[in-house]
């Protein structure tokens, strides 16, 4: 049995597609805040359970019969480390879990500012076996609802990221859970090891833009707005002061030159190229039109 966590996130969605399609093949299990959200989002028949990482006495159901966890961080706050992910991970660990997919961020395995460096290190001292993704930004980013950035787009045209001229080497989730999809296939193969997936192009915001002026057929301009500028369009609009805290760290280390590595390990594992920026902004070219955000 699979456990996936975050079905809402850029991979978790994407995963749960993919399983959806291989049904009965891999039996898998939706850890959801919100059941019934998610069947209407996958079908009445998507395998939902009630979760919290708060209530303890959800995570019974949730666990029962699990091989395999893909675990996610959910947005954090001063605790999640400590009062969410590290006796999730226990609880999982206790109820029969063999491996442990967690998606997680460059450079984790490195600074323990990162909250992610110390839940790596907590799944290793478990003793399960593991496969860290160390994922760059997605270009799915640029069209959730939580972000608010699609807003931009669609109705300002333009990118309203308070990035300046750093560079960024955008992913598309898409890939990420295609390989989590080969994790859960063959999990030995794969049994304790890191990977720091990229991809393939490192671009400014101002590139972007060009990439979206061209798909869209419309001219879309990067902004370059101060962070307070930022802050107070997203509290204007509704956006939660957690989600503005995550947001200002990605982006001011994206100003700092921090977002920009790259590497080949994502075509490798999937045997073929990376997606493009500009193939994605093709393919999800109708959030932008439609307003549909995820």
């Amino acid at each position: 049995m699979i456990v996936v966590t975050g079905p809402t996130g850029n991979v978790g969605a994407e995963v749960v597609r993919l399983l959806l399609d291989q049904r009965p093949a891999m039996p898998f299990r939706i850890a959801a805040h919100n059941p019934e959200r998610l069947r209407a989002l996958y079908g009445q028949d998507a395998p939902c359970v009630a979760f919290d990482y708060d209530d303890r006495s959800t995570w019974g159901a949730v666990l029962d019969g699990i091989q395999m966890l893909f675990l996610l961080f959910p947005l954090p706050h001063p605790r999640t480390v400590q009062t969410r992910m590290k006796p999730f991970i226990d609880a999982a660990v206790q109820a029969g879990c063999q491996h442990i997919v967690y998606v997680t961020v460059p450079g984790a395995d490195a600074s323990s500012v990162i909250p992610h460096y110390h839940v790596e290190r907590h799944i290793e001292r478990s003793g399960v076996a593991y496969t860290f993704l160390r994922a760059s930004y997605f270009m799915q980013n640029l069209c959730r609802r939580i972000s608010t950035h699609g807003i931009d787009i669609a109705e300002h045209n333009e990118i309203f990221i308070p990035a300046g001229n750093g560079l960024t080497s955008f992913i598309d989730a898409r890939d990420v859970a295609a390989v989590v999809l080969d994790i859960f296939r063959d999990p030995a193969r794969f049994k304790n090891r890191s990977y720091t997936l990229t991809g393939p192009e490192r671009l400014s915001f101002f590139q972007v833009a060009l990439v979206f002026s061209k798909v869209l057929q419309r001219p879309i301009r990067y902004a370059r707005p101060s962070m307070f500028q930022f802050w107070q369009r997203l509290w204007r609009r509704g956006v939660a002061w957690d989600v503005i805290f995550f947001m200002t760290i990605v982006y001011t280390l994206t100003r700092l030159g921090k977002n920009a590595l790259m590497t080949d390990e994502l075509p490798a594992l999937l045997g073929r190229p990376a997606t493009t920026l500009e193939q994605f902004v093709a393919d999800y070219r109708m959030r932008w039109e439609t307003q549909e955000w995820t």
